[in-house]
């Protein structure tokens, strides 16, 4: 079953699960919108004249923004409204198209830069607690999308969407080991990760619309919305709720949130103070 779980948003691509207990949304204006769980209220709480894509929490309620429209990752303290720029003049080149940070429990947070599309120029950086910024992989290149760290932080998972296949890198305490594919996906464009809280991993999928699970042995499709009804466009997913046992994905060719009941609770969300 899929409803709408949040609506007048300006086609989000990424949302993530607060601490306290809130949904967080970006839009394609550089909108950042903070939704309420039980009643769906939308309020717009920061604008940062870009264009947010993929986005993750801190143990402070800091969100962390990988903005495409900036070039740039973001740190927007949700209490105060101050928006820092943390990457820009950092890397010893331009930032094409931040994608998706995800964050370690040791504090990292690494984030995927997607280059260009047929270019293969993608890549995976680091940024780190003290705020160096380091380039962690260019083995996962066409165009590095979605990440997800697996509930023992073993690996950092890796969406190339050009290609199109899911990758993993082991981590390790000061850089990526190489990559390993884990799941081809042809004739689909995957986007974004999330894990569940027994260790498989959901795929949603900027085309199809639909979302697939895959257990380590075998890809399943969760829910393919053939008519763009429902799903329109599932970039990214997440976990919400005291108990992690709602689901819902942004929905980029839309303009709302959907929620699905699914069989699954997610995996525990690391939030590290920084």
């Amino acid at each position: 079953m899929m409803k709408i779980f949040a609506s007048d948003l300006d086609h989000p691509e990424g949302l993530a699960w607060s601490p306290a207990g809130w949904v967080a949304a970006g839009g394609e204006a550089g909108q950042v919108y903070r939704i309420n769980p039980s009643t769906g209220e939308v309020t717009e709480i920061a604008n940062t004249g870009g264009f947010i894509l993929g986005m993750a929490f801190d143990g402070q309620e800091n969100l962390y923004l990988c903005d495409m429209g900036r070039s740039a990752v973001l740190r927007l303290d949700t209490k105060s409204g101050q928006i820092t720029d943390l990457t820009t003049g950092k890397i010893g080149r331009e930032l094409k198209s931040p994608n998706f940070p995800v964050f370690h429990s040791d504090g990292r947070l690494f984030f995927s830069e997607s280059g260009d599309w047929g270019a293969r120029n993608g890549s995976i950086f680091c940024l780190h607690p003290n705020g160096e910024v380091t380039l962690e992989s260019e083995l996962v290149s066409a165009f590095t999308n979605g990440l997800a760290i697996d509930p023992t932080e073993r690996y950092l998972y890796i969406v190339e969407s050009e290609n199109p296949q899911i990758s993993r890198c082991a981590i390790s305490a000061n850089s990526l080991d190489a990559p390993e594919i884990i799941v081809k996906m042809p004739k689909t464009v995957p986007d974004g990760l999330v894990f569940t809280k027994s260790g498989d991993l959901i795929i949603c999928c900027y085309r199809p619309d639909a979302i697939y699970i895959w257990n380590g042995t075998q890809l399943e499709e969760i829910i393919n919305d053939w008519a763009g009804i429902t799903l329109a466009a599932p970039t990214n997913a997440a976990f919400i709720g005291q108990n992690l046992d709602r689901f819902i994905t942004a929905n980029l060719a839309g303009r709302y949130l959907a929620e699905l009941a699914i069989s699954h609770k997610g995996a525990a969300l690391k939030y590290p103070v920084r």
